[in-house]
């Protein structure tokens, strides 16, 4: 089930972009059995290159931005800001502990997506913005 699941979860992030002064592509990574309690320190390691300090966003706030700016004149941004909400509501009915975080010090700001499976392991959704 946890390879459907992230069959699935690959469809819904296929040609979804992450709008800043860039537009950058979603990608996947399995970290494995991260507990939770130990999953920021793991964001920090995996974004050593990219110092900076950790900040946690609420989920809901997060997926409700890219929608509301999304520009109602513009169907490409349209049409991806649909495709957060799809992605969104997959993450909820698929995943446990969904959290969003930034690591911002810098002009590079990584976006992590995180959740866990039900067998415990922690799938990230890392994305980036630019933001000068």
């Amino acid at each position: 089930m946890e390879n459907q699941i992230l069959t699935e979860l690959a469809e819904k992030t296929q040609g979804l972009f992450y709008f800043s002064e860039s537009e950058a592509p979603l990608t996947i990574e399995n970290l494995g059995q991260v507990p939770k309690d130990q999953l920021s320190a793991k964001l920090v390691q995996l974004n050593s290159e990219t110092p900076g300090t950790l900040q946690t966003i609420d989920e809901d706030a997060f997926f409700e931005k890219i929608v509301n700016t999304a520009d109602p004149g513009d169907q490409v941004m349209v049409a991806n800001a649909r495709k957060f909400t799809v992605l969104h509501t997959y993450l909820k009915d698929n995943f446990s502990d969904i959290q969003i975080a930034r690591i911002e010090g810098g002009v590079n700001v990584p976006i992590i997506i995180t959740a866990y499976l039900p067998d415990g392991t922690c799938i990230a959704i890392t994305t980036y913005a630019i933001e000068t």
